[in-house]
């Protein structure tokens, strides 16, 4: 059974999704069979440091938890490149990753394959969905 770690972000304490966020991924848990090993509920603005999300990775670090589970890719990385890095750790230390509303899921070879062919694919998919929606095209 695979022990999940949840990860919920709003930036405002004025945004009511996080309660959404966090329901929606324990029933993707449930349904999944995972084990909640541990759950974080952030607010914060995209730029600053995310204390709880660092909590969350000291877990894989640790091998606490075998899958890092997210409401959207936005709500995870900083920056294009603080994504990559975190999901190339993830990757290394063997935790899977899955973003539940863009059917991101790494801890399947189907998923993986889904996603590209390694990193490289990931992140070229990443950085065009970034460009479409900042440009207005989607």
């Amino acid at each position: 059974m695979f022990r999940a770690g949840l990860y919920a972000r709003v930036s405002t304490t004025d945004q009511q999704t996080i309660t959404l966020q966090i329901r929606a991924l324990r029933e993707y848990a449930v349904r999944r069979g995972w084990m909640i090993a541990l759950q974080v509920k952030e607010v914060g603005s995209g730029a600053s440091e995310r204390q709880l999300r660092e909590k969350l990775l000291k877990a894989a670090r640790r091998r606490e938890i075998d899958v890092v589970l997210v409401w959207r890719l936005d709500r995870w990385g900083r920056s294009v490149a603080d994504l990559l890095a975190t999901l190339q750790e993830l990757e290394h230390l063997g935790v899977g990753f899955v973003s539940l509303t863009e059917a991101l899921d790494l801890t399947t070879p189907a998923g993986r394959a889904m996603a590209g062919i390694g990193m490289e694919g990931i992140v070229a998919q990443i950085v065009t969905g970034w460009w479409k929606w900042a440009s207005g095209k989607i």
